[in-house]
C-alpha cells in the first residue's frame, strides 16, 4: 500500500523496518510494523483455508475446525484496515471534508487495491477463455456475465448469484465500500466522539448479528441446504461484513489511543493468551462473533506490544510476508484453478468443493508446495505489478 492498511490489507508505505514514522499525507504517523506481519500470517491462513476447500482437506472437521474456520481471517483484515485508516487519516478529516484530502485518500486507496485486482481478474479471464474455452461449458464460478460486476467492484452487493472469478476479491469490493464511508466516520468521531462510539458500536453488533441470524442467506450451490449461523457471507452481504469489521477496527484504534489501555495490552503474555483464545475458538468452532471479538483484542495487543512478539513481527521474513500479503491473497486463485476444473491430487478421496479428503502427511506436503509456489508468484506480482502500479497512480493523480 501507499499509506496504510487494506483489507484488510493493512500496510504502510514501503519503508525500512527501522523507520518509526513515515510521511503519508501532510503529517507523520508512526509505522505500526507489527501489523504488517500479522497481515502476512492472516493471508497465509486464508490460502490454507482455500487449499482445503479447492484441493484437499488434510485435517478432518471432526478432529479440528481450525482451518475450516479460517475464512474469518478476512474479518481480521477488515479490522486491521479500519484500525490503520484511522491511524493514518484521522487528521485529514478532523475538521471537515476538503476536496484535496478526499482526492488524496481515494487515489491512494484505489492505487493500493485496484490494479492488482484488475490484473488478476483479467488474467484469470484470459486463462479461462483461451485455455479452457470458458470451461467447456463455463463452470458456475466463471460466468461471463459476472465479469463486469467484478470489474466495477460490485461483487459483494448481491448482484451476482455466487462468488465468482477471483473468489477472494469479493472482500476488495467490501473494503472499498468501507473506504467510501470512512471520511464521514472519521468526521463523526472528531465532532461527536461519545455519540459516534456508541452509534458505531451498536452498528457493529447489529451488523454481525444480522448476518448470522436475520438476513435471508441461501446456499448459492444448493439452496435447499440451510446456511449455518456464521459470518461467511461473500457475494451477497459481504459489503455489510466488510463495513462492520472496518468499523470495529476504527473503534479498536480509539481504544489504542488511550495510553492506559495501550500499556495494559503491551505485554507478551497477554498477546499469547489472546492468540491461544483465538486458536481454541477456531478449533472448537465457537460462534464467529466471539472469534471476531478476539481478533479485535489481537490487533490491539499486537499494535501495542513492545516485547518479544514485536521483535518476532519485525524480523525480515515476517515483514516480507506482510509486504506481499495482498498478492498472496489475490494470486492464490491461480493455484486453485486446476482443481475447480476437475483436477485431483493423487491420493484424494471424494469429489466436490470442500469434500476432497487426503491423508494428513500427503496433504501437508502438497499444502507446503502450494504455499511456496504462492509466495514465489506473489513476490513477482508484488514486485512487477502491485508496487509499480501503485507508485504510478499516486504520482500521476495523488497530488
Amino acid at each position: 500500500m501507499t499509506q496504510a492498511a487494506t483489507l484488510g490489507h493493512s500496510a504502510m508505505p514501503s519503508t525500512s523496518i527501522a523507520d518509526k514514522s513515515v510521511q503519508v499525507t501532510d503529517h507523520k504517523v508512526e509505522y505500526l510494523s507489527s501489523l504488517t506481519a500479522l497481515r502476512g500470517i492472516a493471508a497465509i491462513l486464508v490460502a490454507v483455508f482455500h487449499f482445503e476447500m479447492a484441493a484437499a482437506r488434510f485435517i478432518p472437521a471432526e478432529q479440528s475446525m481450525f482451518f475450516e474456520k479460517c475464512y474469518l481471517m478476512v474479518d481480521l483484515f477488515f479490522i486491521m484496515s479500519g484500525f490503520i485508516m484511522l491511524h493514518v487519516y484521522s487528521k485529514d478529516f478532523k475538521e471537515n471534508l476538503q476536496g484535496e484530502s478526499l482526492k488524496k485518500f481515494f487515489v491512494a486507496r484505489f492505487a493500493r487495491v485496484y490494479p492488482l485486482h484488475l490484473f488478476s481478474l483479467l488474467l484469470l479471464v484470459v486463462i479461462v477463455r483461451w485455455l479452457t474455452d470458458w470451461g467447456n461449458p463455463p463452470i458456475i464460478l466463471e460466468q461471463p456475465s459476472d465479469i463486469l460486476p467484478n470489474i466495477l467492484l460490485l461483487h459483494s452487493f448481491g448482484v451476482t448469484d455466487i462468488y465468482s472469478w477471483n473468489i477472494p476479491s469479493w472482500s476488495i469490493s467490501a473494503e472499498f465500500a468501507a473506504y467510501l464511508l470512512f471520511p464521514f466516520i472519521a468526521l463523526f468521531i472528531s465532532r461527536k466522539r461519545l455519540i459516534a462510539v456508541v452509534t458505531l458500536a451498536l452498528f457493529v453488533v447489529a451488523a454481525y448479528y444480522s448476518i448470522m441470524y436475520v438476513l435471508p442467506r441461501t446456499n448459492p450451490i444448493n439452496p435447499a441446504i440451510p446456511v449455518p449461523h456464521n459470518l461467511n457471507t461473500t457475494f451477497d452481504y459481504g459489503y455489510i461484513r466488510g463495513i462492520a469489521g472496518f468499523t470495529a477496527g476504527v473503534l479498536v484504534y480509539l481504544a489504542f489511543g488511550l495510553q492506559s489501555i495501550k500499556k495494559a495490552f503491551s505485554a507478551d503474555w497477554l498477546s499469547l493468551l489472546i492468540l491461544l483464545a483465538i486458536g481454541l475458538s477456531l478449533h472448537f468452532a465457537l460462534n464467529d462473533g466471539i472469534t471476531v471479538f478476539f481478533f479485535s483484542l489481537l490487533v490491539l495487543s499486537i499494535a501495542s506490544n513492545n516485547g518479544k512478539i514485536a521483535t518476532f513481527c519485525n524480523t525480515r521474513f515476517m515483514q516480507f510476508l506482510g509486504d506481499i500479503s495482498y498478492s498472496i491473497y489475490l494470486m492464490q486463485i491461480f493455484l486453485q484453478e486446476p482443481f475447480s476444473h476437475g483436477y485431483l491430487l493423487p491420493g484424494t478421496v471424494g469429489v466436490g468443493r470442500g469434500r476432497q479428503n487426503i491423508e494428513f502427511s500427503s496433504g501437508v506436503m502438497y499444502c507446503l508446495i502450494y504455499l511456496i509456489l504462492l509466495v514465489l508468484i506473489s513476490y513477482i506480482t508484488y514486485r512487477w505489478v502491485e508496487r509499480p502500479s501503485r507508485r504510478f497512480i499516486n504520482r500521476a493523480w495523488g497530488s
